[in-house]
């Protein structure tokens, strides 16, 4: 098999000396007489040799700043290994243990980490894109500031994980659980949240357009002054959601629960919400100019200063809403029901 020159392969500080004295060791008295020879640098040697250490045992090993690139370590045992800076581009990661892993900085573009346990391993700034962890487990991992663009996470395991200021554009999270993550920040045009659970992740201030959250589980999410332009929020379910003062113009909620949501000083301008559940819901203040809610249900929706100018809202329940000061100039509201509906100062239209 192909040997490759450890000064290519690898640059571990202290390392390739270790592996030299050992093999001069080696040369003298043999292996099997050194009692301190451990698997574990065995299957160093063999990394280094192969490129390949499948169910290796390298817990603890200092691999910081290694060429590992396009190495297959399907299986292999990384706990607690100090990773940070390597090369890992194109790796085979399968099913690998990478708990309490430390790979801030390091390069896993196009890796494969299929299946991998990675709960809190520290990913800060790492290069994840194109990388696949479908299937993966990364419980409060901390993956700050990382690039994940085009990086798959389908029904990948994301509990409280950190994501703050990540790079997420293009990235797949279907069916993936996010549970009480840090998304604050996150640039994540085109990402897909399809099926996904972020249910009391915090994702204020994040940035993006066409992102998709169909049928999304945002009960309890905070996504204070979020961009979601053009967004894709059919049947979502963001019962107790804060999407205060956030830019949903343009976006499609229609079918969603979002009963109890705090939208107030949101826009939504030009978006669907069709059959929307918005009972309870707080729009003061939101911008729904030329918006479409036919059917929605806005029963005891707090609505002051609420501008539904141009809107279309035949069949909206209003029944005991707030309306105090909304304007409704030009809004459609065949079939509208204003039944116990508080219009101090509103302006509405003649059916």
């Amino acid at each position: 098999m192909r040997r490759i020159k450890m000064k290519r392969v690898f640059r571990w500080n202290g390392w390739s000396v270790g592996l030299l004295m050992l093999g001069i060791i080696g040369g003298i008295i043999g292996t099997e007489a050194r009692p301190g020879y451990s698997a574990r640098g065995r299957h160093l040697e063999q990394l280094q040799e192969t490129q390949a250490c499948r169910r290796c045992d390298l817990e603890d090993a200092d691999l910081s700043g290694a060429q590992l690139q396009g190495v297959d370590l399907r299986g292999a045992n990384l706990n607690q290994a100090n990773l940070e800076g390597a090369n890992l581009e194109g790796a085979n990661l399968e099913g690998a243990i990478l708990t309490q892993t430390n790979l801030q900085g390091a390069n896993l573009s196009r890796a494969t980490v299929v299946e991998g346990q990675l709960g809190q391993a520290q990913l800060q700034g790492a290069n994840l894109t194109q990388a696949n962890f479908n299937f993966a487990r990364l419980g409060r991992a901390n993956l700050e500031g990382a690039q994940l663009q085009g990086a798959q996470f389908l029904s990948a395991r994301l509990n409280h994980v950190n994501l703050a200021g990540a790079d997420l554009a293009g990235t797949d999270f279907r069916s993936a659980v996010l549970n009480g993550a840090d998304l604050q920040q996150v640039r994540w045009s085109q990402a897909n949240f399809q099926g996904a659970s972020l249910r009391e992740a915090t994702l204020q201030g994040s940035s993006g357009f066409g992102v998709n959250l169909n049928r999304a589980n945002l009960v309890n999410a905070d996504l204070t002054e979020v961009r979601l332009s053009e967004g894709r929020l059919t049947g979502a379910v963001a019962v107790g959601a804060i999407f205060a003062d956030a830019d949903l113009s343009g976006a499609a909620l229609n079918l969603g629960d979002f009963q109890g949501a705090d939208l107030s000083g949101a826009n939504l301008q030009g978006a669907v919400l069709s059959e929307i559940l918005l009972m309870g819901a707080s729009l003061r203040g939101t911008n729904l100019t030329y918006s479409y809610l036919f059917g929605a249900n806005l029963t005891a929706a707090q609505l002051q200063g609420t501008r539904f100018s141009g809107a279309d809202l035949r069949g909206v329940l209003f029944r005991g809403a707030d309306l105090t000061e909304a304007d409704l100039t030009d809004a459609i509201i065949e079939g509208a029901d204003f039944t116990d509906a508080v219009l101090t100062g509103a302006t509405i239209p003649q059916v």
